[in-house]
């Protein structure tokens, strides 16, 4: 009876220290992806402040320029307006103003021209001769997309579940602890109690295998 009692306590304490390796191994294997997971959070975020920093100078540039060439636009239609209110006025000008108020017409027309060939583009004049500087933000800004990052949401949405999911992982480490603790109790406590510290160990370790068997398919 008592040879009977040693080799249980013999195999217990062999199951205990083989589910201690089991422990020690899934706890290396949980630290190893929660380093990995917080690594991964860290570079989505420089990601993310990247694309910030793209998306707020694009769009600082963009501005400036779309309105550079608005100002040119309102110049140009300010010596085309010009030369158009000169026209009108000739037939009723004097014979000594005709030549100078001709002059002044060709010039400011002249100057619309110019503006107009070299300064912005006529593809963003409406029909009613408005200039469209919504929609040259607005292409100029998917140009720009097709080049670089530009939206950093998504990157910080994924910081956001990596660090959760590193959150997790750490959780289910304190499990292990625990579970390791109670393996280590169970070696060492009395015949009545040492089951049930093993049973509770091994609950907890199955517990933590399913979590990190879910955070990981997830």
């Amino acid at each position: 009876m008592e040879t009977q009692s040693t080799q249980s306590g013999d195999r217990f304490k062999t199951i205990v220290g083989v589910l201690l390796a089991v422990v020690t191994l899934v706890g290396a294997l949980v630290a190893w992806r929660t380093a990995v997971a917080a690594d991964a959070a860290s570079n989505t975020d420089f990601s993310g402040l990247a694309a910030t920093l793209n998306a707020e100078e694009t769009r600082a540039l963009n501005t400036v320029t779309a309105y550079e060439h608005y100002r040119a636009y309102t110049s140009y239609l300010r010596h085309n307006e010009l030369g158009n209110a000169i026209a009108q006025d000739l037939p009723n000008a004097s014979d000594a103003e005709v030549l100078s108020l001709d002059r002044q017409k060709t010039e400011a027309w002249d100057l619309a021209t110019e503006i107009q060939g070299s300064f912005f583009s006529n593809r963003y004049l409406d029909p009613d001769g408005s200039y469209a500087t919504q929609r040259e933000l607005d292409e100029s800004w998917a140009d720009a997309a097709q080049q670089k990052d530009l939206n950093p949401e998504p990157h910080f949405a994924r910081a956001d579940r990596l660090r959760a999911k590193s959150t997790t992982l750490v959780s289910i480490l304190i499990v292990l602890a625990v579970s390791l603790l109670c393996f280590t109790l169970a070696e060492t406590l009395s015949r009545s109690i040492r089951y049930v510290m093993g049973l509770g160990g091994g609950l907890l370790l199955v517990i933590s295998v399913v979590a990190l068997f879910v955070v990981e398919s997830s």
